[in-house]
């Protein structure tokens, strides 16, 4: 059996089975909260205003199950972003939406770019939707491992790579951004009854050179497309023939297989809390 472990303060993934790592990967995690958010979030308690509400992108501790992969995906930005980040791009580049392909919609219904109230996007109840299209650009890279959770996480590749360079890469908004989404996509498609990594290589647009496999591929495309969620060379989901258990903990302190003790930073001040916890003051 196998599962994958993410490590946040480590900022690695491990991909575990038959109780062996077989691979470990550099991912970025989300940021750290400012250091007085307990006052800040007191504070938009008593206002009850959105525009005091602080920063929360943390990533948070859990456990799911891969159930599919989303190819070329397109990006369903949150309203927290929008509100936080969208709207001060646009105030400083009134082209910043058209030249990163962004579309937006109101009652489901696509808006012209000139037409659209930007003032809004800070708004408590933003009447927007913003979709970036699926392209070299999109937000999300090329693919998203998903499983359901309460917090809207996922893992995803990205086309912003300088932050794998790193030491500290708690640099999202709260998503697991992978360095090498293709090697995860592999382990994960090994034993898949219908794709395969040069399937998917060929879907998002890489270089497969054995020539038999793009005749193969092209004959079996229709099938492999899920119809209910792809679109013509576009977004096309990939349901696992078995889910993966995936866990994103937080550990700080560990002895690996050799004996030694590993060390990381407290990033998110929660090994403090749990302090704190354990021995309050009298």
């Amino acid at each position: 059996s196998a599962y994958i472990l993410v490590n946040i303060p480590e900022f690695r993934l491990y991909v575990i089975e038959n109780e062996e790592e077989v691979f470990d990967i550099k991912v970025c995690a989300g940021r750290r909260r400012p250091a007085n958010y307990k006052e800040q979030f007191k504070f938009y308690k008593r206002t009850k205003l959105l525009q005091n509400k602080p920063d929360d992108w943390e990533t948070p501790n859990m456990y799911g199950e891969i159930s599919y992969l989303v190819l070329n995906p397109t990006w369903n930005v949150p309203n927290s972003i929008i509100r936080e980040e969208i709207s001060r791009k646009v105030s400083k580049d009134s082209s910043y939406l058209e030249s990163r392909n962004f579309k937006v919609y109101k009652d489901g219904v696509e808006v012209n770019l000139d037409e659209v109230i930007t003032s809004e996007f800070t708004s408590d109840t933003i009447p927007y939707r913003i979709v970036q299209d699926s392209g070299p650009g999109n937000a999300l890279g090329k693919i998203k491992f998903m499983f359901d959770n309460r917090f809207g996480i996922y893992l995803h590749d990205t086309p912003t790579r300088r932050p794998f360079s790193y030491s500290n890469r708690a640099v999202s908004h709260g998503c697991v951004r992978v360095e090498k989404p293709l090697q995860l996509a592999e382990f994960i498609l090994k034993d898949h009854s219908k794709w395969n990594i040069d399937y998917l290589k060929i879907e998002i647009g890489k270089k497969v050179d054995d020539k038999s496999i793009k005749s193969e591929y092209y004959q079996k495309r229709s099938s492999l497309r899920n119809r209910k969620y792809s679109s013509e060379d576009k977004t096309t989901e990939v349901i696992l023939d078995k889910k993966i258990p995936l866990f994103i903990d937080y550990y700080t302190a560990w002895v690996d297989n050799n004996g030694a003790i590993n060390l990381r930073d407290d990033i998110y001040r929660r090994d403090k809390l749990l302090v704190e916890y354990l021995f309050p003051e009298e």
